[in-house]
């Protein structure tokens, strides 16, 4: 079937027209679900706006709530701070107050310190004062009791000379002995004359002998050998050996000869050297038989000197010469300006002394040099001890000096009342003799300088670098030295340091023979005492005050 062309037409448009419409409901549709998903897109947008405004305004309200919450607390907080810092304003106030008070309890504090110091300080002082008071007190009654000591010990040796007198023999040892133990004990002078002489009379240590001729005993000399002897010169020619036989004195005339007049004399190993005052040099030998004379130069001859091992020198008033032991041989003589009045050997020179004052020193070359006056005294006799380094100077009026090894004098040993004529030494112990006729015994130990030290201990200090002993607190006694009487002047004196004696000889002929050191005495008596004082004896004789001491 032919279908018309208009009815063709009409479906055609119908289809167009349906695809058209179809087309438009199609995109209608499609435009519509754009923008139906576009508003749903909006409405789900607005909806999440709405619910994030919901949840906004839900956070906002919490916000809202929590600010309100935090002001709360913020006001609370600040309550809290305003009270705090009210509290803060008080506690400052307070503490400002109490550093206030501390600063015036500081004050306070540091005031009772000073106050506490000051006191502390004067209490120290206080006891500073009692402690030298105390010790002040310590050395009186110290002082008092060592003088109190002293006096006994001096006391007790005048009673042991009467009861020796009274024949009263074991309580004068026990007294004796008593004596020097307090002087040595409490640092007394156990030199003290009654002291010494009743250590003396106690152990026999002091005898004499004769020279035949009865001349002056011008020379001695002290032989050297184990035994004690020693010899003797006299101004009538004699020479004699003396032997000390620990009780009394045996002698043995080795020359005899009105020829001679000596006055000095030196032994040797080998032989004794006498010198006659016209310029003799006798040479005997100890078995009395005379070697040789020797013929000096034209002089007045006093003094004989021990130079060296082969070396005597022979001094007069005018002059000096050497002989020498290997040659026999006698130097010329060297002439003096001036008169000799002393003249001694001082290391190594001799020191010569001028009745007009001058000084002068001959050296190892038999040159003479003029040198400065040690002293301006006039020296008439001179010693020098090697072992304390010090010369010893006699002088026309009495008194001797020692003079140190820089020719500083440095004390006055004052007791002889006439010229000094000799001086020998043991050790530290001093004898001078003179025409006084006294013979003075010296502790030169005793002897204290204004160092303190003694001369032993400044020899000591010059010597070493070590200090010595420190001195004792109580006072010392110097010295007032032993004096022994005699029948006539003492015109030579030689002292024995190996066995600790001096012998002495006189214008009377005698020849003493005595012990020089009390302590050896004393060992002596107390070695032969028969017992000490009893308690009876001591109360007696020392008294109750002092505690009774058992000698023996």
């Amino acid at each position: 079937m032919k279908i018309p062309r208009a009815n063709i037409y009409s479906l055609a448009g119908l289809a167009v027209i349906a695809a058209t419409a179809v087309i438009s409901y199609q995109v209608g549709k499609s435009q519509s679900d754009s923008l139906i998903a576009s508003l749903t897109e909006q409405v789900d947008s607005l909806r999440k706006g709405e619910m994030d405004a919901a949840i906004v305004k839900r956070v906002s309200q919490q916000m809202e709530d929590i600010a309100y919450q935090q002001k709360a607390v913020s006001d609370k907080q600040r309550e809290h701070a305003e009270e705090q810092s009210k509290l803060a304003i008080k506690m400052r106030d307070m503490a400002e107050q109490e550093s206030r008070a501390a600063r015036e309890a500081e004050g306070k504090a540091v005031e009772a310190l000073d106050e506490a110091e000051a006191q502390r300080n004067n209490a120290r002082q206080q006891q500073l004062v009692a402690e030298q008071q105390r010790d002040q007190a310590t050395r009186s009654k110290n002082r008092a009791d060592t003088l109190n000591y002293r006096m006994q010990g001096r006391t007790l040796a005048s009673t042991s000379l009467i009861q020796r007198d009274a024949n009263d023999l074991d309580v004068s040892d026990a007294l004796a002995y008593t004596s020097w133990y307090f002087l040595n004990k409490y640092e007394g002078n156990d030199f003290f004359s009654t002291t010494f002489r009743a250590l003396q009379k106690a152990t026999g240590s002091m005898y004499q002998s004769t020279m035949q001729k009865h001349g002056a005993v011008n020379g001695v000399a002290v032989v050297p050998n184990l035994s004690k002897q020693c010899v003797a010169v006299s101004n009538y020619g004699e020479i004699e050996l003396l032997t000390d036989k620990g009780d009394r004195i045996a002698s043995k005339v080795l020359l005899s000869d009105n020829a001679y007049d000596f006055r000095d004399v030196w032994a040797g190993q080998k032989g004794i050297y006498a010198l006659s005052v016209k310029g003799t040099l006798c040479v005997v030998s100890y078995n009395g038989a005379k070697i040789h004379t020797v013929t000096l130069p034209a002089d007045t001859y006093v003094r004989l000197i021990h130079v060296d091992s082969n070396t005597l020198a022979a001094v007069g008033r005018k002059s000096m010469c050497w002989y020498t032991f290997s040659t026999g041989e006698v130097s010329k003589p060297l002439n003096f300006q001036s008169q000799m009045s002393a003249v001694a050997k001082r290391k190594d020179v001799i020191s010569v002394f001028f009745a007009d004052g001058k000084y002068a020193e001959v050296d190892k070359a038999h040159k003479i040099v003029q040198k400065t006056p040690i002293t301006k005294e006039i020296v008439t006799v001179a010693h020098y001890d090697e072992e304390l380094d010090c010369f010893y100077l006699g002088t026309k009026d009495g008194p001797v000096y020692p003079f140190n090894r820089y020719n500083r004098k440095v004390e006055l040993l004052n007791a002889h009342v006439a010229q000094p004529t000799c001086i020998a030494n043991v050790g530290s112990i001093l004898i001078t003799g003179g025409y006084d006729k006294s013979a003075f015994v010296w502790q030169m130990d005793n002897l204290y300088f204004e160092s303190g030290l003694n001369f032993r201990q400044e020899l000591a200090l010059q010597k070493s670098a070590k200090a010595p002993e420190r001195m004792s607190n109580l006072p010392k006694e110097w010295v007032v030295p032993a004096e022994l009487d005699f029948d006539g002047w003492i015109l030579s004196l030689c002292g024995d340091a190996r066995n600790r004696t001096v012998w002495a000889g006189t214008s009377t002929g005698k020849v003493v023979r005595m012990m020089a050191d009390t302590k050896d005495m004393a060992a002596i008596l107390h070695a032969k005492m028969k017992r000490g004082l009893s308690e009876s004896e001591w109360t007696r004789y020392v008294g109750s005050a002092i505690p009774y001491v058992k000698m023996k």
